[in-house]
């Protein structure tokens, strides 16, 4: 057997086909599913790589089985997922992600203050604007299914408020308290997603937390996720550990989308 370090090379390029975008293929490709006909594009491997592949007593993933091919691109997928979070500290991306979090909570309070106060300030108005702002809130709330915490304010908030011409929220209807509500959280949240992240650097961190990702994932795609499509092309007993370690994970994600898809359709 030679040297699987030459293997290692043409792996890189068949270790992208397990993270392939679904697209319109040639005649000779096939294409695998799960039993919930999740798409795995099986795209077919140049000659010239699967010949060094079979060179180091590698099986050739064009010549596979359904079902050898659903557990190969399982194993190059699971071996990505596993070095995701070595590939963090090499990346940078746990750094990235704390530093990210940090802002959030710093931007949420702002969002708070300034979004969600104004949209507050708003709702309560009696007049034809608090009522677009109620509806919008009504809206919200109605589409995401959540229920409007009721809790009185104290009396001395709530004279400030009608001193200044705004409704008491201690003393709206059901209707207009949850309009009142979900202003307030659609203000934050408006505010949250934009403005705040501009105004606190929540913004740039999220990017480069991004771009963090990214690396750490194509990092893991290429070693990870390489090492394993090499194991799993073995013909030997750690081939088919490897291989029926993908074919669980395929089968626990079916399951769970499974699981969501019964509980949308309303299956018992």
């Amino acid at each position: 057997m030679k040297s699987p370090s030459i293997a290692l090379v043409f792996l890189l390029a068949s270790s992208a086909d397990a993270f392939t975008v679904n697209r319109p293929a040639a005649a000779a490709s096939i294409r695998t599913t799960t039993s919930l006909n999740v798409d795995l594009p099986r795209l077919d491997l140049p000659a010239a790589v699967t010949a060094k592949l079979e060179e180091n007593d590698l099986k050739n993933p064009n010549t596979m089985t359904e079902d050898e091919y659903r557990a190969y691109a399982g194993a190059a997928i699971l071996g990505t997922l596993l070095f995701l979070i070595p590939g963090a500290f090499v990346t940078g991306l746990g750094s990235a992600l704390g530093e990210a979090a940090g802002s959030a909570f710093f931007d949420f309070a702002v969002s708070a203050l300034l979004g969600g106060g104004a949209a507050i300030y708003f709702s309560l108005k009696d007049d034809e604007l608090g009522e677009k702002a109620r509806g919008y809130g009504t809206q919200l709330f109605d589409t995401v299914g959540l229920p409007a915490l009721r809790y009185d304010l104290p009396e001395a908030v709530t004279d400030k408020m009608e001193e200044i011409g705004l409704m008491n929220p201690n003393t709206l209807s059901e209707a207009d308290y949850n309009g009142y509500s979900g202003a307030a959280v659609a203000g934050t949240l408006a505010f949250f997603l934009l403005p705040g992240a501009l105004l606190t650097g929540e913004f740039d961190l999220l990017l480069n937390a991004g771009g963090s990702f990214v690396t750490d994932f194509l990092l893991s795609a290429i070693i990870g996720g390489g090492s394993a499509i090499y194991l799993s092309l073995r013909d030997d007993e750690i081939a088919d550990s490897v291989n029926d370690a993908g074919i669980k994970l395929l089968d626990a994600v079916d399951g769970v989308v499974d699981k969501i898809s019964g509980n949308l359709n309303g299956d018992e």
